[in-house]
């Protein structure tokens, strides 16, 4: 229940009970006393007049903060938007300058520049960092915030925050993260109603047409001889590992850039085989007794294990088994 104008509508209820009680008064002194001759007392008049004029006085107040009242929530509401669009473009002029050589001019994620071995930078368009109940948009707020302020150890991400030796101040990177948060709402920005990634790939496509830049560079694979030997499902789920920079968090054996490690690796590494030979994925919590196991943990893994890191993507069903196809296809050596 909102009770943000609850002060303006007691207000207005206590200035209804006096003029309530002022009325009461008026009825009552307008009575004649037994025994007074007839006529108007002396001062009767005067104190009509004075009576009618803080009637009308108390009346018109309880009606403006009656109006007032029922106001306020729609224009708070308001402004509340009108601040949310600004801090949103603020966000996309900041993204349009630092952030899109790496993650993408659509936010789809890039080739990171000027890193030995290739990596490559997650994509931030994506529905996982976009929740819409209020919890959950809660603590994505929180972990995009800090990612930004403070870095991904292990990771080319560097701590942008002044707090920790960055450039920039905690409101830019507010303003950063709403946009991303929010980065399939529409905002007006220089007479062009359109989402943010949207916004950005005009930014940075008027920039690079200038001379000022360059388009992020895109991983291309398709050339690459492990992929022409996959069949087509398989290579749907390069591309699909690509799309979502699966990479950013996984060691993923040739896919390019995928080096990461915040989760397990996904190729054989010390002792340990490839997926297809996990009997269990996510900490022995999940079985991966097949390609459909490991779809289902790809494609929804909170509704398999709670409170887990791995975040739901959005991904389809067939995006998800053709990313599961691919890791099942890994050798052992």
């Amino acid at each position: 229940m909102d009770l943000t104008n609850a002060p303006a509508l007691f207000t207005a209820l206590f200035l209804l009970v006096i003029l309530g009680a002022v009325l009461w008064y008026a009825a009552r002194v307008a009575q004649p006393l037994p025994g007074a001759p007839p006529g108007p007392p002396t001062g009767a008049l005067a104190m009509e007049r004075k009576i009618v004029a803080i009637t009308a006085m108390i009346a018109a107040m309880a009606l403006l903060f009656l109006g007032y009242g029922f106001r306020e929530p729609a224009r708070q509401v308001q402004a509340s938007q009108a601040q949310l669009d600004t801090s949103i473009g603020r966000g996309v002029e900041t993204f349009s300058s630092l952030c899109y050589p790496c993650h993408g001019e659509k936010g789809q994620g890039a080739v990171v520049q000027g890193v030995t071995p290739l990596r490559l930078a997650p994509p931030l368009n994506r529905p996982d960092l976009r929740p819409t109940d209020p919890d959950s948009r809660t603590k994505e707020y929180d972990f995009i915030f800090k990612t930004i302020q403070r870095g991904r150890p292990g990771t080319p991400m560097p701590t942008w925050g002044q707090i920790d030796g960055g450039t920039l101040l905690d409101e830019q990177i507010n303003e950063l993260t709403l946009m991303i948060l929010n980065g399939d709402k529409p905002i007006e920005l220089d007479g062009k109603n359109a989402t943010p990634w949207d916004h950005i790939n005009d930014i940075v496509t008027a920039n690079v047409s200038q001379g000022v830049g360059q388009m992020p560079q895109q991983p291309n694979v398709q050339e690459l001889p492990f992929y022409q030997a996959l069949n087509p499902q398989q290579q749907q789920g390069v591309r699909v590992i690509l799309q979502y920079g699966c990479g950013g968090c996984h060691t993923i054996p040739n896919i390019p850039g995928a080096a990461g490690n915040i989760g397990p690796n996904l190729g054989p590494n010390g002792g340990i085989g490839p997926v297809s030979q996990r009997p269990t994925l996510a900490g022995g919590v999940v079985p991966n007794a097949s390609v459909d196991d490991t779809a289902a943990w790809i494609e929804d893994p909170p509704a398999h294990k709670p409170g887990t890191a791995m975040p739901k993507l959005g991904l389809s069903h067939d995006d998800a088994l053709a990313a599961a196809s691919y890791l099942w296809s890994v050798p052992a050596q």
